[in-house]
């Protein structure tokens, strides 16, 4: 019999490629650009006094449809959907990242938008024509050192707002406006540089001012959960018949077990426990440097039965605002705003002895004395930014029965705690100016006086239709933001032509060191020239005309091209701040997308589209 050769058992192989939920890279920047291109050539439509409104449909039948005019760079990428994940999350990110700017500096979002799908571009080409020989965090690190060198000479050339400017960049961001430039002039003439101006919509068709006396602090709500106005997107915390607004101030950090207990103590007793046992609640805000991650299971709990409360049970949250997060402020700047509020700050120990015999004495807490150490106001509303304090307990004088006193005139009469803060912080800061102090004292103390000093005025925009009153209310809220930021920080010219005019001037001086350096300079370059062509071509149809504008530009030093008088007059204006944020809300847009190796789906089903 032959001998037989002993065979391998088969094994069968299953030749497809497994199905996952794994997007590559190489097809997640196709998305990444492809999507930067598309929200660049919808958001192009609306840019400068030129563009065009965007008409903008909500509703799914003629009984609920609304129909809203925007030029709102914002409004318009917030309005935008699409059908698939990766697409939704870019957009998504491009949507939180300008919200920030438009909060800040009123505009901006058109050039992030613009810039950021060029400049996203141009790297992804830089890196495939091995320009630059770095892994993309080291080429985002380079990006962001180009950044801060641009950013520094635009500030280097900023100067001191004046009426004339506020007129200028509120006509400018109003589109032309007149009335809007006008009227926003007249607020600061009659209230100085320091006025705080919201804007809200009016119940009818006129536009009025509603004028309130506070002060600031350049903090925010802790967490978004917090906002009960869904108009205004902030929370506000108003005086009840039976309460007014109760604000607590602890001195530092929420860091320890006791202070957490004090913390959770006032929470519980004003808000939580009341409204459990059905009780009317005590509006209670609370200041705290900073809460510890100790905390962050309580706070959690907090955050949870406010998001419990969907948006149009917005106006029935618990009332309860937590500001933290300003431990980098000069303490004196909360200190003087608890002073005028009348609140007794919760402070910590480290000598037992010594706080029993204050907690005996009523100068420090106990679990059961806490909720007493509270000052006062009529109200206090807070963005992600910005907490505003309206008429505190001890703003003014007030006479043996607790009635404001007021002058001849019948003007409130502020009381010697309030005069006393504002004498004391301007003393300080002309002996430091005489002195020729530290710049970064100088500007803490300016902005403690600015905080304490801050009247508050409410403009109210009205419009003959809803769509017509918002269309007019997204260019007050630029012009108004746009404004403020100038006020504080200083003056510069609009269109984006301070940091194209720095870039090519460093181009054509070419002192560079580093050859990288100079490639990265010239993509953000080219992203401004791009931008500002962008910007002209929704008047001009000539790419040589437009090209004309831009070298006179730079032959001007910077100053644009004025649509409205056909000159270079110096009269397109904008805060300092507005093209370093701009800078910097790039930076975060691209840095995260081009250190982006693959995409993880939520389900390997939706990997088919792409």
């Amino acid at each position: 019999m032959a001998n037989q050769v002993a065979q391998a058992p088969r094994v069968l192989v299953n030749s497809s490629k497994p199905v996952n939920n794994i997007v590559s890279g190489q097809k997640l920047k196709e998305v990444q650009s492809a999507v930067l291109n598309d929200l660049k050539d919808a958001i192009i439509n609306s840019m400068g006094p030129a563009g065009s409104n965007s008409l903008i449909l909500r509703g799914s039948s003629d009984v609920d449809i609304v129909a809203e005019y925007s030029k709102d760079g914002n409004k318009i990428i917030k309005s935008i959907k699409y059908q698939y994940p990766i697409e939704m999350a870019i957009k998504s990110e491009i949507e939180n990242s300008t919200r920030y700017i438009e909060k800040t500096v009123g505009d901006g979002t058109s050039s992030v938008v613009v810039m950021s799908s060029l400049i996203f571009d141009a790297l992804n080409q830089a890196f495939l024509n091995g320009e630059f020989g770095y892994d993309p965090y080291e080429t985002m690190r380079l990006f962001d050192k180009c950044i801060s060198i641009i950013s520094e000479k635009i500030r280097g050339n900023g100067r001191a707002c004046t009426l004339d400017d506020i007129y200028n960049i509120a006509f400018i961001s109003s589109n032309g406006n007149k009335e809007v430039a006008e009227q926003i002039q007249q607020i600061y003439k009659e209230y100085g540089m320091t006025v705080f101006i919201d804007v809200s919509a009016s119940t009818n068709e006129n536009t009025y001012v509603k004028t309130y006396n506070g002060i600031t602090i350049e903090a925010g709500y802790s967490d978004p959960a917090m906002i009960n106005n869904l108009e205004r997107n902030d929370c506000r915390i108003r005086s009840t018949e039976d309460y007014p607004v109760h604000i607590y101030q602890f001195a530092e950090p929420i860091d320890t077990s006791e202070q957490l207990a004090l913390f959770a103590q006032i929470i519980e007793t004003n808000v939580i426990g009341r409204r459990n046992n059905r009780q009317k609640e005590i509006p209670t805000v609370i200041l705290a440097p900073q809460i510890s991650r100790d905390a962050h299971a309580y706070m959690r709990r907090i955050i949870q039965i406010l998001l419990s409360f969907g948006e149009a049970e917005y106006s029935q949250k618990p009332q309860l605002l937590i500001v933290t997060n300003y431990a980098g402020l000069d303490e004196n700047y909360v200190d003087h705003i608890s002073n005028l509020c009348g609140c007794k700050p919760i402070k910590k120990y480290i000598d037992d002895k010594i706080q029993k015999a204050d907690q005996e004495s009523g100068l420090a807490p106990t679990l059961k004395t806490v909720c007493d150490f509270y000052g006062t106001a009529v109200e206090v509303e807070a963005d992600a930014n910005i907490t505003r304090f309206i008429d505190p307990q001890k703003m003014y004088a007030k006479d043996v029965n607790g009635n404001i006193v007021t002058d001849d005139e019948g003007n409130p009469v502020y009381s010697k705690t309030y005069t006393n803060i504002i004498n004391f912080l301007e003393a300080q800061y002309k002996s430091n100016s005489e002195q020729g102090g530290n710049i970064g004292v100088l500007g803490s103390l300016k902005r403690q006086l600015n905080a304490v000093k801050a009247n508050m005025v409410e403009l109210f925009i009205g419009g003959i239709s809803i769509s017509d009153r918002d269309s007019l209310r997204d260019l007050v809220e630029d012009a108004v933001l746009n404004t403020r930021s100038a006020a504080k920080n200083g003056v510069g010219y609009g269109a984006n032509t301070m940091g194209y005019c720095i870039t090519r001037n460093m181009l054509e001086e070419n002192d560079f060191e580093d050859i990288d350096v100079y490639n990265m300079i010239k993509i953000i370059n080219s992203a401004y020239t791009n931008t500002i062509k962008a910007l002209y071509h929704t008047i001009f149809n000539s790419d040589e005309a437009i090209d004309t504008i831009i070298d006179n530009i730079y032959i001007e030093g910077g100053k644009p091209y004025n649509i409205n008088t056909s000159n270079y007059d110096g009269l397109v204006l904008t805060s300092i701040e507005s093209e370093p944020m701009i800078l910097e809300t790039i930076s975060k847009i691209v840095t995260i997308m081009y250190t982006a190796n693959q995409a993880i789906l939520q389900a390997p089903a939706l990997t088919s589209h792409y």
